[in-house]
């Protein structure tokens, strides 16, 4: 198992007392990784020839959110 790291940032701008911008970065450097998931009977699918219960799922990769948030 390897060492990994992520880096998120959030931003925001308010625009006026009701009105905001906001921007939200997640994984900025894109770092490739994987989480551990959960144990599972390999017998249950003979047919693909499974021999490590274990599985492992990705990361979730470089992702960007932009918006505008308003109070009514």
């Amino acid at each position: 198992m390897l060492a990994y790291w992520v880096v998120n940032i959030h931003t925001s701008y308010q625009i006026t007392k009701n009105v905001e911008l906001f921007g939200l970065v997640r994984n900025l450097f894109d770092q490739h990784y994987y989480a551990f998931g959960t144990f599972f009977d390999t017998g249950s699918f003979a047919y693909l020839n499974l021999t490590d219960p274990r599985t492992f799922v990705p990361g979730m990769p470089l992702a960007a959110y932009a918006g505008l948030r308003a109070k009514f």
